[in-house]
C-alpha cells in the first residue's frame, strides 16, 4: 500500500476537490466531494526554536513519600521572560529505558518550541522508588507530578501531557485523578479501558503480547498481577478509565488530542475514549499505522494542540473538523466532522446458507441483501489445533498482508457477489447472529476480508467475543449447552474502500492466532476449553452483518441478489 507523505494541520485548510479527483485513486462511490486532503499540506506552526538545557536527577516526592526520578528539558528564554507552560511525559518503563530514550527527541523538540518538559520515571521504573505492578498508582503519581510542576519557577501553572502506548495510558489515568493544573492530554496509540480492549479483549483471555510483558523491562510484573483478575473488578476499575471517568475528564475542560493506527491493537481503546469524551475540546487522528509510530505531521499537530490550549495561540484548531482519518483502499487522508462519521448509512447483509461458490470453506455461505431460510452450520474448536483465524496484529508491522484463503477453508465463511461500485466502510461493522455452544463457554473470532477478482482474500478488520462475557465483563454468565442465544458485537473500527468488482467476506472461527512469521503478535489468547458452535440461518434466527457505509454505495449493496442454494 502506498504510504502518504503529506503533512497536514488542524488550522484552516484549502483543499482542492478537483485536484483530488485528478489523482488515480478509487474512492468510495459518492465520497468524491468529501473533504479529501491533498498529498502535501503545509503545517503552519511558528518557526521558533530555542536552545534547550537538560537537567538529570530531578526528583519529585509522591504523596506516600516515594521519590520519583525525572529529566527536565528547559528552553533558554530571553532575560526577564515569563515562565512557560509545561509538558509532562510519565513513563512506566523508566525514562532511561529503550522506550524512554526513544521519546527524548520528541521532548527536546517540544521544549525548543517554548515549553518546560519533564520526563518522569513512574514508580518502580528507572531510578524511581516504589514497586511497579500493572499501572500501579500511575494516576496518583501523575497528579502529584503535575501539581509539583505547576508550582515550579519555570512553569506558568498550565500543564499538558504527551506520550504513546503505556505513556498514553498514564495520561488517561492521571486525568482521571483530576489534577487542577492539567489542561491538555495527547494520548497516542493508547487505551482508556485497558481491561476490555487490551488485556481481556471482549472478555477473551490475554494473548501472547500480554504474556510477553513478563520479559519487558519495567513491565515484568504486569502479567502476573493482571492474570489474578479475570473479570472487570475493583482492582481493574482503579487501573482503567471507563465511560463515566472519560466523561468526567471532559466535563472538567481538559482538551484531548487522541490518535492511533488502523492496524494497531491498542488504538480501539483510544477511539472509544474519543467517543465517550463529551466535549468540543477533542480531536482525533486515525492513521494507517501499527503500534508505536511517530511521524512528523503528528508531532506538528501535537504542538499545535499544545500551543492553543496551553499558550492560547489562535491557530484555528477549534474551528477545524474534529477528525483526520486515513481511508485504506482509497489511500488518502480526509477530514470528517466527528467519529463515528455522523452521516454514515448502515447497510444490512444477511448470512445465508446459499453458496457463494468462491471458496471451499466449511459452508461457503453467502452474504446477500435478502434473508433466506437455511440449515444451521457447525464450527468446532479444539485447544491447540483450532481452527483459528490469523488476525493477531504485530506491534511493529501491523496486520498480516497474506492471502487468507488457506485458513478460511477451515472455518465458516459468508461472501457477497462482486460489488457493483467502490464501497467505503468506515466505522464499526456489526455482527448479529444466533448460535448455541455444546459447553458452558465459547469464543467467537470474526475476520472481515476483501476478496479480489482473482480470489485473493486480504484482511480488513477483525472482532472478538467471549460469549459468557457478552452482557457483563464483571459478571459473566455460563452458557446453557445447546441453547441458542443472540450474539451481537461490533468488529474493531476500520476505514476502508472495497473496490468495484471485489467481494466482501466474513469468516468465523473459535480463536485468534498469528500469521506465520508475524513478529510480536498482539490480541486475545485461545480459550482453554473445547467447544462446538451451531450457527442458525433461518427466518426465526436471522444472522446479519451491518456495514457503516460512507457515500452512496448502500443502495447498490441493497440490490445484491440471492444466490443458488
Amino acid at each position: 500500500m502506498k504510504r502518504a507523505t503529506l503533512c497536514t494541520t488542524f488550522v484552516a485548510l484549502i483543499c482542492s476537490v478537483g485536484a483530488a479527483q485528478a489523482q488515480s485513486y478509487q474512492m468510495g462511490a459518492g465520497t468524491e466531494n468529501r473533504q479529501w486532503l491533498p498529498e502535501r499540506v503545509h503545517v503552519d506552526n511558528p518557526p521558533l526554536r530555542l536552545p534547550v538545557q537538560i537537567q538529570d536527577g530531578v526528583t519529585i516526592t509522591a504523596r506516600d513519600g516515594i521519590v520519583l526520578d525525572a529529566r527536565l528539558f528547559l528552553p533558554t528564554l530571553a532575560p526577564g521572560a515569563a515562565p512557560t507552560p509545561c509538558v509532562l511525559m510519565s513513563d512506566g518503563y523508566g525514562r532511561s529505558s529503550n522506550t524512554g530514550a526513544s521519546t527524548d527527541p520528541v521532548l527536546m523538540d517540544i521544549a525548543s518550541r517554548g515549553y518546560a518538559v519533564l520526563h518522569l520515571s513512574l514508580r518502580g521504573s528507572g531510578k524511581s522508588g516504589g514497586t511497579a505492578t500493572l499501572y500501579n498508582q500511575f494516576g496518583q503519581d501523575g497528579y502529584d507530578t503535575v501539581e509539583w510542576m505547576a508550582k515550579q519557577t519555570w512553569c506558568n501553572g498550565r500543564v499538558g501531557m504527551v506520550g504513546p502506548s503505556l505513556l498514553g495510558i498514564s495520561q488517561w489515568l492521571t486525568a482521571k485523578e483530576a489534577p487542577p493544573s492539567l489542561k491538555v492530554i495527547v494520548p497516542q496509540v493508547a487505551c482508556g479501558d485497558c481491561y476490555g480492549l487490551l488485556w481481556y479483549p471482549a472478555g477473551m483471555m490475554p494473548g501472547p503480547g500480554r504474556e510477553a510483558r513478563k520479559l519487558s523491562p519495567g513491565a515484568e510484573a504486569e502479567y502476573q498481577t493482571s492474570i489474578q483478575h479475570r473479570n472487570l473488578d475493583d482492582w481493574w476499575r482503579a487501573r482503567t478509565t471507563l465511560d463515566a471517568d472519560v466523561k468526567a475528564i471532559a466535563a472538567r475542560g481538559v482538551a484531548a488530542f487522541i490518535s492511533g493506527g488502523l492496524d494497531d491493537y491498542i488504538t480501539p481503546g483510544n477511539l472509544r475514549a474519543y467517543e465517550e469524551f463529551d466535549s468540543s475540546r477533542k480531536r482525533l487522528l486515525f492513521a494507517p499505522h501499527s503500534h508505536g509510530w511517530q511521524i512528523d505531521f503528528l508531532q506538528e499537530l501535537q504542538v499545535q494542540w499544545l500551543d492553543h490550549w496551553l499558550k492560547g495561540i489562535d491557530n484555528g484548531v477549534e474551528k477545524a473538523p474534529k477528525v483526520i482519518l486515513y481511508i485504506k483502499g482509497a489511500d488518502r487522508w480526509r477530514y470528517e466532522a466527528d467519529w463515528p462519521i455522523p452521516d454514515a448509512r448502515v447497510a444490512k447483509l444477511f448470512l445465508q446458507a446459499g453458496h457463494s461458490k468462491t471458496i471451499n470453506s466449511l459452508n461457503d455461505g453467502a452474504l446477500t441483501a435478502q434473508p433466506a431460510e437455511g440449515a444451521s452450520v457447525t464450527l468446532p474448536y479444539v485447544p491447540g489445533s483450532g481452527p483459528a483465524l490469523p488476525v493477531l496484529l504485530s506491534a511493529t508491522v501491523g496486520r498480516s498482508a497474506g492471502d487468507q484463503r488457506e485458513v478460511e477453508t477451515k472455518v465458516l465463511t459468508w461472501t457477497t457477489a462482486p460489488l457493483p461500485v467502490a464501497t467505503e466502510v468506515t466505522g464499526y461493522p456489526h455482527v448479529s447472529l444466533w448460535a448455541a455452544s455444546d459447553t458452558k463457554d465459547g469464543d467467537m473470532v470474526f475476520s472481515l476480508t476483501d476478496v479480489a477478482p482473482d480470489g485473493t482474500s486480504t484482511q480488513v478488520v477483525q472482532g472478538y467475543l467471549n460469549v459468557p462475557h457478552q452482557k457483563s465483563l464483571s459478571d459473566p454468565k455460563p452458557l446453557v449447552p445447546g441453547e441458542a442465544q443472540n450474539i451481537s458485537l461490533d468488529l474493531l473500527p476500520t476505514a476502508y474502500v472495497f473496490h468495484s468488482g471485489h467481494r466482501i467476506r466474513l469468516a468465523l472461527a473459535g480463536a485468534a492466532s498469528s500469521a506465520p512469521g508475524l513478529p510480536y503478535p498482539q490480541g486475545p489468547g485461545p480459550n482453554p476449553a473445547a467447544f462446538t458452535w451451531t450457527v442458525m440461518q433461518d427466518a426465526a434466527h436471522p444472522a446479519t452483518l451491518m456495514l457503516p457505509i460512507i457515500g452512496t454505495a448502500g443502495e447498490p449493496l441493497s440490490q445484491l441478489a440471492k444466490v443458488e442454494r
